[in-house]
């Protein structure tokens, strides 16, 4: 707190009730006491009430003068008066958002599926519908058509807030179509949702807004983009060179990258502020000019990768105070990678210590270490099917960082792997035919390679994590 009363760059900054109390006391010592007699101002005494009083009563005022002042500031002010003073820049606090999550859908023939589009935030949309263990329905977010094999499409919970489906748990099929064989959440969601928009996330917004109405395409299209519902990140490439660059973005042309949000929203406004220039992307969306003509807009979301991490936890108290699965989940909830930012180490430090501290502040991370994890491939010994896929972050995932050989037989029971009977799926594994006892498919996995630094290998990119990608080992 200050202890001056002064109008400076952050606003008003007033003094608190200990600065004025001792102010106060030090006053009447000095013109009340010319004998030098010290004065009492202990609490159960009539002058430390007295001057308690008056000073309660002068921090109260200033309190109640720096909201008001500092409320003008659109910067510093929050709660209902974001919500009031916002609206002057035509912005209003967004709801509750919703988790978004790929799930793999395999068919055997080509196949069109309806997605929510335009609909995207309709609660009780119309779109192909799936569901998890726990009963909450995911809706395809684009409408799309995929052909005979495993594809990842992007879903949107039914209902808004942190919904957290377990890998692996996502495999029923609501809306029933013929040539869908099965779904499953090989790997954690892409984004988690939120209840409502917090004020801190509310004034950042605000703070980008005002580029929306800038002359500068590049600006209006990244503030409008991130205003929408759903939308996390944004990035927005701008060659206006005449020959390709580095990128690989053709001269004159425009490549935005957008995290959540419907495709039809995004479009719209890449269309209403693109000027002349081109645009890049493997989303495409038609618009009709007002003179008639058709017109491509394009656009890309995020290029998403496993990111693995490990690391040492030196020990300072009772190993009982540590909770690894809360240390796990938090380190997956809160490192975020934004769209086309380098994987370096420094940033995971932080967020272990944040998450260590939490725990109860009985150690410290060392030897941090990242990784995009490694490769696996599958092989079959079979009579009954024909061939066998794995999905190597989803194997890892479940088998963990151990490089080797992984045998699963089918049996009478179904598929075994050491002796235990497994749900196929979990590990990523996919076969074509109808399993014989006796099948075999063997994953043969290599461990990636462990870093302190993994480039961004283009703007696209961005990199997630989730529980079962985070290796502690304790040292006492």
């Amino acid at each position: 707190m200050a202890n001056i009363d002064f109008l400076g760059y952050d606003g008003l900054q007033t003094k608190d009730y200990n600065t004025l109390l001792n102010e106060i006391q030090q006053f009447l010592q000095t013109n009340y006491s010319p004998n030098g007699e010290e004065i009492s101002f202990a609490s159960n005494t009539p002058d430390g009430q007295f001057t308690e009083i008056l000073a309660n009563i002068g921090a109260t005022v200033r309190e109640l003068l720096a909201t008001v002042y500092n409320a003008t500031d659109p910067s510093k002010c929050d709660s209902t008066q974001q919500d009031t003073k916002y609206q002057l820049n035509y912005l209003t606090r967004k709801g509750g958002s919703w988790t978004l999550q790929n799930i793999d859908i395999t068919a055997d023939k080509t196949v069109s599926l309806q997605g929510l589009d335009g609909s995207f935030d309709e609660e009780n949309g119309s779109a192909f519908t799936v569901s998890d263990d726990a009963g909450n329905n995911w809706y395809l977010v684009d409408s799309t058509t995929i052909f005979a094999g495993t594809t990842s499409l992007e879903f949107r919970a039914q209902n808004q807030g942190p919904v957290n489906p377990t890998v692996g748990t996502i495999t029923n099929i609501v809306t029933i179509t013929n040539g869908i064989l099965s779904v499953i959440n090989s790997q954690g969601y892409t984004i988690l949702g939120s209840d409502a928009e917090s004020d801190y996330d509310f004034r950042i917004r605000r703070d980008r807004s005002v580029g929306n109405t800038s002359g500068n395409n590049v600006d209006s299209i990244l503030g409008n983009i991130l205003g929408l519902q759903g939308v996390t990140q944004c990035n927005v490439w701008d060659n206006d060179t005449n020959s390709t660059d580095s990128t690989g973005t053709d001269a004159h042309t425009l490549w935005v990258i957008v995290d959540g949000g419907a495709n039809d929203d995004i479009a719209e406004i890449i269309y209403a502020n693109k000027g002349g220039q081109g645009t890049r992307g493997s989303v495409v969306v038609q618009r009709e000019t007002h003179a008639g003509q058709t017109i491509n807009i394009r656009f890309d979301r995020p290029n998403i990768k496993a990111l693995y991490i490990k690391f040492d936890i030196q020990l300072i108290s009772d190993i009982t105070l540590l909770d690894n699965n809360n240390i796990k989940e938090y380190i997956a909830n809160n490192l975020i990678y934004q769209i086309g930012e380098n994987a370096e180490t420094s940033k995971v430090t932080q967020v272990c210590a944040n998450a260590l501290t939490i725990d109860g502040g009985d150690g410290y991370a060392l030897n941090v270490e990242i990784s995009t994890g490694g490769t696996a491939t599958a092989s079959i010994t079979a009579t009954g099917i024909t061939a066998a896929d794995v999905i190597s972050s989803t194997f890892q995932d479940t088998i963990g960082d151990v490089a080797g050989s992984y045998e699963f037989e089918y049996t009478s029971n179904g598929w075994e792997h050491n002796g235990n009977i497994v749900q196929i799926n979990n590990y990523g594994i996919s076969y074509i035919g109808n399993p014989e006892e006796g099948d075999k498919i063997i994953i043969n996995y290599t461990a990636g390679v462990w870093t302190d630094y993994i480039p961004s290998a283009s703007i696209q990119d961005e990199f997630i994590t989730n529980k079962n990608r985070i290796y502690i080992t304790v040292i006492e």
